[in-house]
């Protein structure tokens, strides 16, 4: 059954005479494809919503910046066999004390499970003529990042702290190729085992003049590719990440394919049409499973799932 609404939507003007209970997400203003099951979350970390449950209870979520959240996610992961997690870092979140925050949680809680974590830069509306994204990602690295690498749980390659940046080469950043080489040598030269997220035609870029140095440069390439494929298409595109593992091996490049369990699309599209949650089905799992009983056959350097 969905949820029902205890209050609903005003149809008023809004009353701008005041602060007071302004953006307050409710009934009305989101759309909720699944609502969480939050019965294993700790009570401390639990807040009620304006929704109600079909049981007449009101319904709650969880705060993600509360340590015993992220401490009951890191137990999960060890009870089901998951090894880690990449903690996203946005350049919008470089002056946000919350990421920070989180980080610290998240390595107490890789430590206390023995799991393993990697900071993973996401470059998305970063502009390079505003100034060196380069810049940005190096000095962020070494002034707030780096003293998490000598974590007994943060993740090392040939002796190097892992560090990634997806988004790299997209159409929709005005990131530009030289920016994206200084961000790569800068990160290597930081002490760092780099690794970069391109789009699904990175293969295409190796002869570019302008891109192809960037796609050499990098320790490993994880190639986005959400959305990509569906379940019926799927063992085609194995094909294409067969090729992809082909293409870096000679060059000494290491490749993380990127695997995803399927999609809903209802939120995004109103939830005015059911089959969008099925936007790109999960068929019980065996879409997921068909990614990963092949991909592990490739014997990658890791599996990255999108996205928790």
């Amino acid at each position: 059954m969905p949820l029902r609404e205890e209050y609903p939507r005003a149809t008023t003007a809004v009353d701008t005479s005041t602060l007071k209970g302004k953006w307050l997400p409710g009934p009305g203003d989101v759309e909720i494809d699944f609502f969480p099951d939050v019965s294993e979350y700790p009570a401390d970390c639990l807040f009620d919503t304006g929704f109600v449950l079909p049981s007449g209870a009101t319904a709650q979520l969880y705060d993600n910046t509360c340590e015993s959240v992220v401490d009951l996610h890191f137990k999960w992961m060890q009870q089901v066999g998951v090894d880690g997690i990449l903690v996203q870092r946005f350049l919008s979140s470089f002056t946000d004390d919350t990421f920070i925050t989180i980080l610290d949680q998240v390595q107490a809680a890789a430590e206390k499970y023995g799991l393993v974590f990697v900071v993973e830069y996401d470059v998305s509306g970063s502009n390079s003529s505003l100034g060196s994204v380069a810049y940005q990602v190096t000095n962020d690295y070494k002034t707030n990042i780096k003293p998490y690498t000598s974590s007994s749980a943060y993740i090392h390659q040939d002796n190097k702290p892992v560090v990634m940046a997806f988004g790299i080469e997209y159409t929709d950043r005005a990131l530009t190729a030289l920016d994206a080489l200084n961000i790569v040598n800068g990160m290597k030269g930081a002490g760092a085992y780099f690794g970069i997220g391109p789009p699904t035609n990175w293969a295409s870029l190796l002869s570019d003049a302008n891109w192809g140095p960037v796609m050499k440069a990098a320790n490993l390439i994880s190639p986005w590719t959400v959305d990509a494929y569906s379940h019926s298409s799927y063992s085609n595109y194995f094909n294409t990440q067969k090729s992809d593992m082909q293409l870096l091996t000679p060059l000494g490049i290491d490749y993380a394919p990127v695997i995803w369990p399927g999609t809903s699309a209802d939120h995004l599209n109103g939830g005015n049409n059911p089959a969008d949650l099925d936007y790109f089905p999960w068929y019980n799992g065996t879409f997921y499973e068909a990614q990963t009983t092949n991909v592990i056959s490739l014997d990658p350097m890791f599996i990255f799932t999108a996205i928790f």
